[in-house]
C-alpha cells in the first residue's frame, strides 16, 4: 500500500532544488518532522546525494593527457623492445663465435702446448711463440665483450 502526502512534491522540488532546509518555508519543515513520508524522503535524499559524493570523491579520473602520454611512453617501450632483441641475439651469436673459435685453437694446440709447457717455463713470450699472436687476440676480444654484455645486463633499462 502506497502512502502519498499532499507537500511531497512541493519536499522534492526543495530538495531537488538544493534549498531544504535553509531556504523552505517554516510550514513544510514543520510538516517534514511530524510526516514520516516526508521525513523518509529526505532522509533518502540525503544519503543518496552523499553517497554520489563520496562516489565521486573515489573515482577522480585521471586528465587525458596524461592517459595519453602513459601509452605513447609504453608504446615507445615495445617498439624499444622489438628493436633490441635482434641485437641481442647478434651479439649472442657473436659471443658463441668467439667461445667456439678460442675451444677449436685450443684444442687443436693442445697436445703442443700441454708438452712445451711441462719442459719450458710458462710466459708470454712462449706463447707467442707457440700460437702466434692471435690466441692473444682473440682473449682480449673474448674479454672486452664478456664485460660488455655483462655490463648490459647488469643496466637497468627503465
Amino acid at each position: 500500500m502506497k502512502f502519498s502526502c499532499a507537500h511531497l512534491e512541493e519536499l522534492r522540488q526543495e530538495l531537488h532544488s538544493g534549498h531544504w532546509p535553509t531556504a523552505s518555508s517554516p510550514e513544510l519543515r514543520a510538516h517534514v518532522g511530524c510526516c514520516r513520508r516526508c521525513t523518509q524522503e529526505v532522509a533518502l535524499t540525503i544519503h543518496l546525494r552523499q553517497a554520489r559524493l563520496e562516489a565521486l570523491d573515489e573515482s577522480r579520473p585521471e586528465p587525458a593527457s596524461l592517459i595519453w602520454w602513459r601509452a605513447q611512453a609504453r608504446r615507445r617501450e615495445a617498439v624499444l623492445a622489438r628493436a633490441t632483441r635482434p641485437i641481442l641475439a647478434a651479439q649472442v651469436f657473436a659471443l658463441v663465435v668467439v667461445v667456439a673459435a678460442v675451444g677449436v685453437t685450443a684444442a687443436s694446440h693442445w697436445s703442443a702446448v700441454v708438452g712445451r709447457a711441462l719442459a719450458a717455463p710458462t710466459s708470454i713470450a712462449t706463447l707467442v711463440d707457440l700460437w702466434g699472436i692471435a690466441p692473444l687476440v682473440t682473449a682480449a676480444v673474448l674479454i672486452s665483450t664478456l664485460g660488455a654484455v655483462a655490463l648490459y645486463l647488469s643496466t637497468d633499462r627503465r
